[in-house]
């Protein structure tokens, strides 16, 4: 009975559990080299991108020459 259950639960796409968002974190600089890991995301309001903006960083790799990616984007909600 319980595996019937289950299923049901499963196929139904488990509407109702949405799950709850992240809160954004908001830097206030750039975080110094080595400490963003590779792929990582941090968003930074140091004034330096246009009203309504943040800059975006992407975690590089200096050792294998990997750099950050640096980027201007709408405030994430």
């Amino acid at each position: 009975m319980l595996a019937l259950w289950c299923g049901a639960f499963l196929m139904s796409g488990c509407s109702g559990f949405a799950p709850a968002p992240i809160p954004v974190t908001y830097l206030s600089q750039d975080p110094p080299p080595g400490r963003l890991p590779l792929g990582e995301t941090a968003y930074v309001d140091d004034g330096r991108c246009p009203p309504g903006q943040v800059k975006r960083l992407i975690g590089g790799d200096a050792k294998h020459n990997v750099p950050r990616k640096v980027e201007c984007v709408a405030r994430p909600q």
